[in-house]
């Protein structure tokens, strides 16, 4: 978000422009969240957006970027199913 967004937001709700910012930097790091565990777990193509979305909040466009920014890691295989010992 840009600086001067991020100055208007916390004038106008009356919170410190450091807070506001912290909590855009934490819903950023949850949504990175949800999209690796769902990689993890090994959903892909609609059913990954869609739920990507849905999770989020974000658009289908922003659903896209972080997909494809968290894909660009490499740091994301599918977890093996649980096998009966």
């Amino acid at each position: 978000m840009d600086p001067e967004e991020i100055r208007w937001l916390a004038e106008t709700t009356g919170l410190d422009v450091r807070e506001v910012q912290e909590g855009f930097e934490k819903g950023d790091l949850r949504r990175k969240v949800v999209v690796d565990e769902l990689l993890e777990a090994g959903l892909e193509g609609q059913e990954l957006l869609e739920l990507v979305i849905r999770l989020t909040g974000l658009s289908r466009a922003e659903a896209i970027r972080l997909i494809a920014a968290e894909r660009a890691t490499g740091e994301h295989e599918p977890e093996a199913p649980p096998t009966i010992a």
